[in-house]
């Protein structure tokens, strides 16, 4: 890796400075292997982190070989082979619109406004959770969670999640960049979140989660605030770029 460069995806910058293994060597100084690991950085439906590319395993595996550079290239190969086929996989599950009916039935569970306490750590005063399910369509909901945590951080998402064949609503992320596939599913009475790429994290400080948290059917209420969201800046961006997006595919069909 050449001065100023930034370091391959997953290390730091000290992991080159003083390399501690000869697979970490080769790494931090051979393009090839660079070029393979910057290769499925952008792959969609997958989490791909520091594990991903310092594997102990396979970096003490190659370490015990003559070159470690030549049985990166090969484990690394095999492993963007692997993580290819769980991407295609993914595809499957979170592209594919979900079944109307299924849809149309989840939404009327858990359509409503959910609300919790949380205890600041600076003070006796309560922050609170909250999270706005409101339906747009049978299959799409608009969603408004804003999540409070104990050590001030926060997180915050608004926009429109659709029903897709994974089982749950997906979270259509406008921003650029990785997608956030925010996914909201009802296990028994409780409302879950999940994040399959980790790409939702840009929507919360650091240390915060919209993951971590869980909301029960038994705290839902009436949206009796639907007509004054529905005037709001958030919700009227986000209705336009699902009307475009919905005007695109029909006219591609």
């Amino acid at each position: 890796m050449a001065a100023g460069d930034p370091p391959v995806p997953g290390l730091t910058v000290a992991d080159c400075e003083a390399p501690t293994s000869a697979s970490l060597q080769a790494l931090c100084t051979d393009p090839g292997l660079r070029q393979l690991v910057d290769s499925v950085q952008d792959l969609p439906y997958v989490r791909l982190g520091r594990a991903w590319t310092v594997d102990d395993e396979m970096f003490n595996r190659c370490d015990a070989t003559l070159d470690a550079r030549a049985c990166l290239d090969r484990e690394y190969r095999q492993k963007i082979k692997a993580v290819q086929a769980e991407s295609a996989k993914r595809a499957t599950a979170y592209v594919p619109d979900g079944n109307r009916a299924d849809a149309k039935a989840l939404l009327a569970r858990i359509a409503g406004v959910y609300r919790h306490p949380v205890r600041s750590a600076d003070g006796p005063h309560e922050a609170e959770d909250v999270l706005q399910v409101m339906p747009v369509a049978d299959g799409a909901a608009y969603l408004d969670m804003r999540l409070s945590f104990h050590n001030g951080r926060s997180c915050t998402i608004t926009g429109i999640a659709e029903y897709k064949k994974i089982g749950g609503f997906v979270f259509q992320d406008p921003k650029p960049g990785k997608a956030c596939l925010l996914t909201m599913s009802l296990s028994g009475d409780e409302l879950g979140f999940n994040d399959p790429t980790g790409a939702c994290a840009k929507f919360c400080d650091d240390g915060a989660s919209l993951t971590a948290e869980t909301f029960m059917q038994k705290q839902r209420k009436k949206l009796r605030a639907a007509p004054a969201l529905k005037q709001t800046s958030d919700y009227q961006q986000a209705l336009q770029a699902y009307q475009a997006r919905h005007a695109t595919a029909t006219a591609t069909r």
